[in-house]
């Protein structure tokens, strides 16, 4: 992929902004948006390009800036405020991006579109029966996406963020959990940034990939340890058994080469 083409990443969040310092390390000329102007000020400060953008569903901003790129990131995380719309939110994106002539589009998606068997989950096995994401069926909405011709997207599903600051303990502390043996799914913000950057560097559109790291440690394991890292409480766990599944990641080391910085959750704190 040339670095002459430009990309506009949709919500500089927890993943969206180390990509785009990646990319610009790189060479890429790159530009993303922001909800609040504060932010955006000191990221333009820091000579990152970025613009205001929201979605109430209907869009308050600079559209252009947003949309004249040949390569959309799509990284725009449900809150409180946007979940009752994001469905609306997430079509007026893609309707944008056709609207604009966008090319190419990075959607991040989540692991959530599997069911809970307990068994190894691989792309192929997204079902519309699977569990809603705080409240949103995600596999409607890549599909928002996937069915438009207008662009060829590929959809990265990531599993739980830890890493750069994201304390996966700190929602557990000192609550009750069932499950301690079920199997947990964790991916670093450094490698959702890898594994993005690969795709982008290697032209892999029209793909679906997962993104979950090779090991997967037992819940207790893995919650206990998050918290004695960061001084909290460690969850309480009852015998009573929850529903998990094992996301398989070969598809991202087969067709992109790609290796995990931190394969292992356990060393990832």
């Amino acid at each position: 992929m040339s670095t002459q083409s430009r990309i506009s990443i949709v919500g500089y969040g927890r993943v969206g902004l180390p990509l785009a310092e990646r990319l610009v390390e790189l060479g890429y000329n790159v530009s993303g948006t922001v909800t609040r102007l504060e932010k955006c000020d000191a990221l333009n400060a820091r000579a990152l390009k970025t613009s205001v953008l929201k979605f109430t569903p209907e869009p308050e901003g600079d559209l252009d800036a947003a949309f004249n790129a040949d390569i959309l990131i799509v990284t725009v995380p449900p809150s409180r405020e946007s979940s009752a719309h994001f469905t609306a939110i997430m079509q007026r994106i893609a309707d944008e991006a056709e609207g604009h002539g966008v090319q190419k589009v990075l959607l991040i998606s989540t692991t959530s579109v599997y069911l809970q068997t307990g068994e190894v989950v691989r792309e192929e096995d997204a079902s519309h029966e699977s569990d809603a994401f705080l409240g949103i069926a995600w596999l409607p909405i890549e599909e928002l996406f996937t069915g438009n011709a207008s662009f060829s997207t590929t959809v990265v599903r990531f599993s739980g963020l830890m890493g750069r600051g994201i304390n996966p303990g700190l929602y557990f502390a000192g609550r009750e959990l069932k499950g301690p043996d079920s199997l947990v799914n964790m991916i670093h913000v450094d490698d959702c940034v890898g594994i993005m950057t690969a795709i982008i560097e290697q032209g892999a559109w029209g793909e679906v990939f997962n993104g979950s790291a090779d090991q997967h440690p037992a819940k207790r394991d893995f919650y206990t340890q998050a918290c004695i890292k960061s001084d909290l409480p460690a969850p309480v766990f009852i015998s009573e058994a929850s529903p998990y599944r094992i996301v398989n990641s070969d598809k991202v080391k087969s067709q992109l080469g790609y290796r995990f910085k931190y394969p292992d959750p356990m060393k990832g704190f």
